[in-house]
């Protein structure tokens, strides 16, 4: 499959730039997708829906303020990849420290100093003291490996190995998955609705973790990126 989204991605390519109803529809599919699937795969029941009317701006009655104020922070680490985004070739230290300051509400930064036992994956994480090294090894590993020029690959990994190493107190997984929508971004791959659950969603990451096996993270990613660039054919069609 990976085959025919980089044909997609170049046919889009050549189609640039697009009309600015075309940008807009992309720009905000595209938001509405990276933050119901984070918030559905973070426990939150809200629908897509209520997302994209939130992110429009209006104040649902019916969806908690908690989930707005989620969505405001969402919406800020968001922005602040795009910002990111034709200055650097790969993540650093600094960005996921950022995406955790904007999702903890400005918490301390900080690795964390806990060992957790995580009962939703079976996983002991290592220990605070073997965070750092970890972490140094991450940022080695994102900038010598390209997976054969797959990024989709290196994005599935990248958030399975974040969360291996599991480095913050809290939104370790969020984290996980902005990193790995920003790998895809940098790359010029669209942010996607991954379709998992969240049973599916923690299945596929105790996977990697217990069998180091990939695919169940891999295969839903690379499907959504696909359905994602089909979108995207669709809304600039007339830019054929």
């Amino acid at each position: 499959m990976f085959r025919e989204i980089k044909k997609r991605k170049i046919i889009l390519d050549y189609r640039k730039p697009y009309t600015d109803e075309a940008i807009r529809l992309i720009n905000e599919i595209n938001q509405v997708d990276w933050i119901f699937t984070s918030m559905r795969l973070d426990g939150s029941n809200i629908s897509r829906d209520n997302v994209q009317r939130i992110v429009k701006g209006e104040f649902v009655v019916d969806v908690k303020v908690n989930d707005h104020s989620t969505i405001t922070n969402y919406q800020e680490a968001i922005r602040y990849t795009y910002s990111i985004v034709g200055m650097k070739a790969e993540l650093d230290e600094k960005d996921l420290f950022n995406y955790y300051k904007i999702l903890s509400n400005n918490e301390t930064q900080g690795y964390r100093r806990t060992n957790p036992i995580l009962l939703s994956l079976d996983y002991n994480p290592p220990h605070p003291s073997e965070i750092e090294e970890q972490m140094e090894l991450l940022f080695q590993w994102i900038r010598e490996n390209d997976f054969q020029n797959n990024p989709i690959l290196k994005a599935a990994y990248l958030h399975n190995k974040i969360i291996e190493i599991y480095p913050y107190e809290s939104y370790s997984e969020s984290i996980a998955r902005m990193a790995m929508y920003s790998e895809l971004i940098i790359n010029g791959y669209p942010p996607v609705l991954l379709n998992l659950s969240e049973s599916e969603y923690y299945d596929a990451i105790r996977s990697y973790l217990k069998k180091e096996k990939i695919q169940p993270m891999y295969n839903p990613l690379e499907r959504a990126v696909y359905n994602k660039l089909e979108v995207m054919m669709q809304l600039t069609a007339d830019q054929a």
